[in-house]
């Protein structure tokens, strides 16, 4: 599968669930790489501002593909402002900024202290305003086949920590990659799980269920 779903005027607004409008924690689960959907980057053009920030771990894929990607939303006028951690292992570990979009890096996914340093340094850097903050793992993928499921969910417990509370938080995992049993794990530090399908027309179709945790 390509990343070139078609994307309507209003990208996939309608599609998402209502308790994005205020803010959750959210594992976002695709049938694949969650870079060839892009749900994640849809969310943060649809439902982020031009005040907002949006800081996101790339864990499979560089970080300019990000940048790119999320340059490319259509039917939007202000977008939040990025701020990235590399957790690919391709990059000199805490390199310098980007251009004039900050990229820290680890050593890799195994990387977790690292990988949790940079998100805090970012959002200390954050300007402080009463604007939304948003938190993203693009794919777990990476972090789960570095580490014990364990250690990842108590990662997670401290990676949602850094959202706004009004801010989304945003995991993207692909369900044809791992088992139930590390679907069921994850979903206990999660609002609920929103399900990607594949339809016609190379549309996504969402699904969205709350979990037994409510955060």
């Amino acid at each position: 599968m390509d990343s070139s779903y078609a994307h309507t005027d209003d990208g996939y607004a309608s599609q998402f669930p209502a308790i994005f409008e205020t803010g959750a924690t959210v594992l976002v689960a695709t049938a694949g790489p969650p870079a060839d959907y892009d749900i994640d980057l849809e969310a943060l053009a649809t439902f982020g501002t031009g005040l907002d920030t949006a800081i996101i771990a790339t864990t499979a894929t560089p970080p300019t593909q990000t940048i790119e990607a999320f340059a490319a939303r259509t039917g939007v006028s202000e977008r939040p402002a990025l701020k990235l951690v590399d957790a690919t292992g391709t990059r000199p570990a805490y390199g310098a900024p980007y251009d004039e979009i900050p990229i820290l890096s680890t050593t890799g996914p195994d990387d977790l202290e690292r990988l949790l340093v940079a998100l805090a340094d970012l959002t200390e850097s954050s300007v402080r305003s009463p604007a939304r903050r948003h938190l993203v793992v693009r794919s777990l993928s990476p972090l789960l086949e570095a580490n014990p499921v364990k250690r990842i969910t108590t990662v997670l417990e401290r990676i949602r920590a850094y959202r706004s509370s009004s801010g989304l938080c945003l995991f993207g995992f692909d369900y044809t990659n791992h088992d139930e049993s590390t679907l069921a794990a994850l979903s206990e530090h999660v609002d609920g799980v929103l399900w990607v399908r594949e339809r016609a027309a190379d549309q996504p179709a969402f699904e969205y269920e709350p979990t037994t945790h409510q955060l």
